[in-house]
């Protein structure tokens, strides 16, 4: 009964962690925002991670158990597992802070991707090589191995979502109250989520069971941010749509009162959203001459003297 109940608790939080990405990709399909879409990728290689190298050894360690296995060589097993989930892991915090960026309309420096994967790199090669000479060494075991493993991880996940969090509160200070609320929620999730996913790690020797408890944390706590993500997004396109309302509403008042012709409100549609004459007169297919005759009687219809004032009229 004990080994079922450790089964279970190792494929629940797979199902969980399923499920978040299925509702992230149905919002990235239906918003198509950058920072969405770094979310889901970063979902997906967290799940890759947390499948391959956390239950998929914990789930191999359950059978190798009941195979009768000698104890070192499960443990060996499980530290070449998480071993080989390194770059899956880089790369999901790589795409946490990309998407917590884009959030803000902010580009990763290149210098920081070159400095962020040259360190994940030389990480992965040194602590291969330090795991194979470690294994062969007569006074090292697997088991300081994993202790090692585990403080190591404690110290990545710490400083990623620490630096998001601080990042956030930084740049959400000039944002509109909604966006602003959302962000430093959605920041504080992976705060708490960092702190529940630390917490058993260092007490795993003690306590087995907790190994299964962060792997729960790890794969299913994402959920709650995808919920407040998924209010934010209903309620800014809430917003636009309403905009946009009030701005159709505003133009056709302004077209009625200034007499506007049917061909010149597209025109002034197209001056709204910064449209070049040039680009106007690609996108109504009629020429350059024609362009600047329009906008000189609507100017002239309106009192205004240029694009700027014209817009202001609308908006």
């Amino acid at each position: 009964m004990n080994e079922s109940w450790r089964l279970i608790l190792l494929l629940v939080p797979l199902i969980a962690g399923a499920i978040a990405i299925f509702f992230t990709f149905r919002l990235n399909k239906r918003y198509r925002i950058p920072f969405v879409n770094s979310y889901f990728f970063y979902l997906v290689f967290l799940y890759i991670f947390g499948t391959y190298s956390l239950a998929g050894s914990g789930i191999l360690e359950f059978l190798l158990i009941r195979m009768e296995v000698d104890p070192e060589v499960i443990h060996s097993s499980r530290l070449y597992a998480i071993f080989l989930g390194i770059p899956f892991i880089g790369l999901s915090k790589f795409m946490f802070l990309r998407s917590t960026r884009e959030f803000f309309n902010k580009k990763q420096s290149p210098l920081f991707i070159i400095l962020y994967f040259t360190v994940v790199l030389a990480a992965f090669v040194l602590y291969g090589i330090y795991m194979v000479k470690y294994n062969y060494s007569a006074s090292g075991t697997t088991l300081n191995m994993l202790a090692l493993q585990r403080w190591v991880f404690c110290g990545f996940m710490g400083i990623v979502y620490l630096w998001a969090f601080l990042s956030i509160l930084f740049w959400s200070r000039k944002q509109a109250p909604i966006a602003k609320k959302f962000i430093r929620t959605f920041g504080a999730c992976y705060l708490v989520f960092m702190v529940l996913s630390v917490a058993p790690l260092p007490i795993e020797q003690l306590f087995p069971f907790s190994r299964n408890l962060f792997i729960m944390v790890f794969l299913s706590l994402h959920l709650i941010p995808i919920f407040f993500m998924n209010l934010y997004l209903d309620k800014t396109r809430e917003m636009d749509d309403d905009s946009k309302s009030d701005f159709e509403t505003r133009f056709s008042e302004f077209a009625e009162k200034h007499e506007i012709s049917k061909r010149e409100c597209e025109v002034v549609r197209l001056i709204c959203q910064g449209y070049s004459n040039q680009e106007i007169s690609d996108a109504l297919f009629i020429s350059l001459q024609t362009v600047k005759d329009h906008t000189h009687r609507i100017f002239v219809k309106t009192g205004v003297r240029n694009r700027v004032q014209l817009t202001n009229m609308i908006r």
